[in-house]
């Protein structure tokens, strides 16, 4: 059984890493609502691509907490799951 993101320890202590990706669980008709939320809030974060089945949001390291907290308070508006938090490879596409 997968745990459940907000259980999960989510840690940004590396000091290397500038960026990380969010994977996002979201139908894709649903992305328009979620762009339109995150641009309330500037510098947080900002919507990247799709990738598979997921989309890709980027956010620096000092703003990664609170992206995870706006995309988490967006569920009240958009069905969306966070399935991942990774370093961004430094790849912006």
């Amino acid at each position: 059984m997968r745990a459940r993101w907000r259980d999960r320890k989510v840690s940004v202590e590396r000091p290397e890493v500038l960026e990380y990706d969010i994977l996002v669980r979201i139908n894709k008709e649903d992305i328009h609502i979620l762009n339109y939320l995150l641009e309330a809030e500037d510098h947080v974060m900002n919507i990247r691509s799709l990738e598979g089945e997921y989309l890709r949001v980027i956010a620096p390291k000092d703003t990664v907490l609170d992206a995870i907290r706006l995309l988490e308070s967006a569920k009240t508006v958009v069905n969306l799951e966070l399935v991942e938090l990774r370093p961004n490879d430094g790849n912006a596409g």
